[in-house]
C-alpha cells in the first residue's frame, strides 16, 4: 500500500461546487495525499455533493459538523488526530494548487516544522505578493506582531511538531483572523524551525473582492485557471510569469525605501 505523504485539510462552509476544483487540484499532486474536507455548518443542500466527492475517491473524507462559533477550528484539530500524512497542508475551498505544491512543502519541511510556498493573491485586477523569509527573525517577528502574510492555501507543517505543540487549532479570539491566530502559535515557539518557499505553487482567489460575483462567475474563473494549469507547458509559463511579477513587486517596494 502506498504511504500517505501529506494530509490535506480543506475547511468549508458555503462555497458550494467550487470545492470540487480545489479538491481535484489536491488529488492531482505528484505525491500521495489524503484529503479531509472539514464541514463547518455546510448547508443541507450542499452535503450530498460533498458526500459524493468522498464516495468517488477513497482518498477523500468528509467530516460533517454543525456551524461553530468561529470557523470550525476545533473540528480541524479533531480531524488532525486521525491524519496519516507526514505533513499537514491546508487548502481553501476556492483555491487551486499546481501539481508539485505538496512536493515542494515536503522538501521545505525536511529541515523545518512550519513552511509555506510563495504567498500571493490573485485579485480580479492584479496579483498581490507577500514576500517574506521566516528563517529571518525580522520577518518572523513582523508576522507575529503586525499581521498574517501567509494565505492558508500556502501553509503546511509536520504532523509530529503539531502533536508536540501546547495547543493546536482552537477557538479564535473575537476580531482576530483565524489563520493568523494559529500560525502565530507556531512562530512564537522558539524551537519551531520555519522555512519560506520561493515558488508560486498555490493560487489563491480571496473572496472579499469577489463578493458581488455570481457563483457561476466564480466557477468560470476557477475553471479557466484549472484548464491552464492542467498543461505542464502552461504550468511552466505561469510559474515564470508569476516569478517575474514577484521580482518586480519586490523591487518596486524596495525602491520605496530609498529617497530620490
Amino acid at each position: 500500500m502506498t504511504s500517505i505523504r501529506a494530509t490535506v485539510v480543506v475547511p468549508t462552509f458555503d462555497h458550494g461546487p467550487l470545492i470540487e476544483l480545489a479538491v481535484n487540484s489536491a488529488l492531482r499532486q505528484s505525491v500521495p495525499v489524503e484529503v479531509f474536507i472539514i464541514g463547518d455548518g455546510v448547508p443541507e443542500g450542499h452535503k450530498p455533493f460533498l458526500r459524493k466527492l468522498a464516495a468517488q475517491d477513497p482518498r477523500v473524507r468528509f467530516f460533517d459538523h454543525p456551524k461553530s462559533p468561529g470557523r470550525g477550528e476545533r473540528y480541524r484539530h479533531e480531524a488532525l488526530l486521525q491524519a496519516r500524512g507526514e505533513i499537514i497542508c491546508y487548502l481553501c475551498d476556492r483555491d487551486l494548487w499546481l501539481p508539485d505544491h505538496v512536493a515542494q512543502l515536503l522538501h521545505l519541511l525536511q529541515n523545518a516544522d512550519f513552511a509555506h510556498s510563495l504567498p500571493l493573491h490573485l485579485l480580479p485586477d492584479q496579483t498581490l505578493f507577500f514576500p517574506l523569509d521566516l528563517a529571518h527573525p525580522a520577518f518572523r517577528d513582523q508576522v507575529i506582531t503586525h499581521g498574517n502574510r501567509i494565505p492558508l492555501s500556502c501553509a503546511g507543517h509536520t504532523l509530529n511538531f503539531y502533536k508536540r505543540m501546547p495547543e493546536g487549532w482552537s477557538d479564535t479570539p473575537h476580531g482576530e483572523p483565524t489563520d493568523w491566530h494559529m500560525f502565530r502559535k507556531f512562530l512564537r515557539l522558539a524551537e519551531c524551525r520555519c522555512a519560506s518557499g520561493t515558488l508560486p505553487t498555490a493560487l489563491t482567489f480571496p473572496s472579499p473582492p469577489r463578493k458581488a460575483w455570481a457563483p457561476e462567475t466564480r466557477m468560470l474563473e476557477l475553471q479557466a485557471w484549472q484548464a491552464r494549469i492542467a498543461s505542464p507547458v502552461e504550468q511552466q509559463r505561469l510559474m515564470l510569469q508569476l516569478l517575474q511579477m514577484a521580482i518586480r513587486w519586490r523591487d518596486h517596494h524596495i525602491a520605496g525605501f530609498f529617497p530620490a
